[in-house]
């Protein structure tokens, strides 16, 4: 099996295997982990630009810029707080085409092709 480190688990993409969005016996597969973590992170993005936004916006003295600078700081971080929250819902509707998919595996049924006796049995 190839090996990556951990960090580029999530960006690179599935060598030779097929990406569902769990893994075995139930437990979340990489790419819904990473998902997720693209999510909380977009989540936690979000409010923390758009206050820095509001606050640069208002010219406050938290924040330490040149007075003339802090309009255009406050349109840069409301911008990025958009371009988060788009990849939040991105993420999150990803996450649930990984997961139907997943519900969709074809149900094989499969019987011995010789009777089992004590002759043959180990």
């Amino acid at each position: 099996s190839l090996t990556r480190p951990p960090l580029l688990v999530c960006l690179a993409p599935s060598v030779g295997r097929k990406s569902v969005a769990v893994g075995t016996m139930g437990a979340p597969s990489t790419g819904d982990v990473c998902l997720t973590l693209v999510m909380l992170m977009s989540a936690w993005a979000v409010p923390i630009l758009a206050f820095i936004g509001y606050l640069s916006y208002q010219g406050s003295h938290m924040i330490e810029l040149p007075h003339d600078q802090k309009e255009n700081a406050a349109w840069g971080c409301w911008g990025s707080a958009v371009l988060y929250g788009a990849t939040f819902f991105g993420a999150m509707q990803y996450k649930s085409k990984l997961a139907a998919s997943a519900r969709q595996v074809p149900i094989v049924v499969q019987q011995e092709m010789r009777q089992v006796t004590e002759t043959n049995r180990f």
